[in-house]
């Protein structure tokens, strides 16, 4: 029989080590930001310390057809505005 303390270490030997499927881009994101600080240095910008730009918001124009709400009808408009059934 057994010895419970020999359990785990069959478990152990039985468990295959995990292989991602997952497979992501060269380079972390980490590398990418301090790249784009050093080509900021490079370009003799003086870069201010702890603020940073908000990123830019994309304008509902600027949205590609495929991905803008669809347009509401008048008796869609009516309903919101009376606040639902009546």
């Amino acid at each position: 029989m057994m010895e419970v303390a020999s359990v785990p270490k069959l478990v152990w030997r039985v468990v295959k080590p995990h292989i991602p499927l997952i497979r992501f881009r060269k380079g972390s994101p980490l590398e990418l930001v301090h790249g784009s600080q050093e080509q900021s240095a490079v370009a003799g910008k003086t870069a201010v310390g702890g603020v940073t730009q908000a990123p830019k918001v994309l304008e509902e124009w600027e949205v590609p057809y495929k991905y803008r709400r669809p347009l509401i009808t008048e008796e869609e408009i009516e309903y919101i505005n009376r606040g639902g059934p009546a």
